[in-house]
């Protein structure tokens, strides 16, 4: 074996090791989370919760969340096509079956698959790929941020019952510090030539790639990026108020926006698949703060993993089973160009 092979190997192995030990973690984390969520549970407050779900605002919830991933796929085909040639089809394949993953697999390794599935699909770098999904996430979390810094002003203003909150504005400032430093990050990206501080040309291709996709946001696209996250940000806010609302629970705006922004600035620890244990501990704690049961919380965002996060991955595996069909047939006609 070469020294090349061996290199090979061993860096497989090293990035293996790296998910295995993300995926320990975040199953480790969702078990305890999940723990701590249901502690506190009635199974008869369970029952009598379900009996009363109103089917029709379950079902309004879950269209608008698709309808959110629909703006999504539009978004990022905004951004990938300021880096070449993509069909806008392909790139809504791409990301549903990323974001499968993700809900199927621990430690978010799904923005690493769509990265590897585009560069399969369409031929797009992973880095120049990779550049475009960081781009997205930033753009998420600033506007979560955003949205979580409104809501807790708009609460404080209105002086609502609002106990138990120092970790609320923990993890406001944390998001914060980290989203404003990658968003600086992003600015700067195009200006860092690796090459001037003696980096050797195969690592400075490799951060010019992840640059190119990085600054397909500054190519006279931020502006319709940024209306594109609120779009998703409004849609998610009303498919989270439309799916509490099937439990008797009518979410305020801020409220609205408080829980949503901390589900999901939740899932930037390493979590089990489907955000599991996370989410149900984020929705207990703040249905608790805003003086609901906590065991609705703790169904709602069951109710959200079950019907739009299985939903977006039931739909994500038929769109990698077709794309293997069609891999397999396209094999087959090079081998057999007659057909026989």
């Amino acid at each position: 074996m070469t020294t090349r092979h061996r290199k090979r190997k061993n860096l497989f192995g090293g990035r293996s090791r790296e998910h295995l030990l993300l995926g320990g973690i975040g199953f480790l984390l969702g078990g305890v989370f999940l723990w701590l969520a249901m502690r506190n549970v009635n199974l008869a407050d369970i029952k009598t919760t379900l009996r009363q779900v109103d089917v029709e605002w379950l079902a309004a919830g879950v269209a608008l969340y698709l309808l959110s991933i629909g703006v999504r796929c539009l978004r990022w085909g905004i951004l990938l096509r300021a880096t070449g040639r993509v069909k806008w089809r392909h790139a809504a394949e791409a990301l549903v079956t990323g974001y499968a993953v993700n809900f199927v697999l621990p430690g978010r390794v799904g923005e690493l698959f769509r990265a590897d599935y585009a560069h399969r699909v369409f031929k797009l770098s992973r880095l120049t790929s990779f550049g475009t999904i960081i781009v997205e996430r930033v753009y998420d979390g600033i506007f979560l941020v955003c949205a979580l810094w409104i809501s807790v002003v708009w609460i404080l203003f209105m002086r609502f019952a609002f106990a138990a909150t120092s970790w609320i504005f923990t993890v406001g400032a944390v998001s914060t510090s980290l989203f404003g430093a990658a968003l600086i990050f992003i600015l700067l990206s195009q200006r860092i030539d690796l090459r001037k501080f003696g980096i050797g040309d195969a690592i400075a291709v490799r951060w010019d790639r992840l640059v190119e996709g990085m600054s397909s946001v500054l190519r006279g696209n931020t502006a319709t990026v940024a209306l594109c996250s609120i779009g998703v940000l409004a849609l998610e806010a009303l498919a989270l108020a439309s799916i509490v609302r099937c439990f008797a629970i009518s979410l305020s705006i801020p409220e609205t926006l408080m829980l949503l922004s901390l589900a999901a600035l939740s899932t930037l620890v390493p979590t089990a698949p489907g955000f599991v244990g996370t989410y149900q501990l984020v929705f207990g704690h703040v249905f608790q703060i805003f003086g609901y049961p906590q065991t609705i919380g703790v169904i709602a965002a069951t109710a959200i993993q079950i019907f739009c996060f299985g939903i977006v991955t039931i739909i994500g595996g038929l769109l990698l089973v077709s794309r293997s069909g069609i891999m397999v047939w396209r094999s087959n006609k090079l081998i057999h160009p007659d057909g026989s």
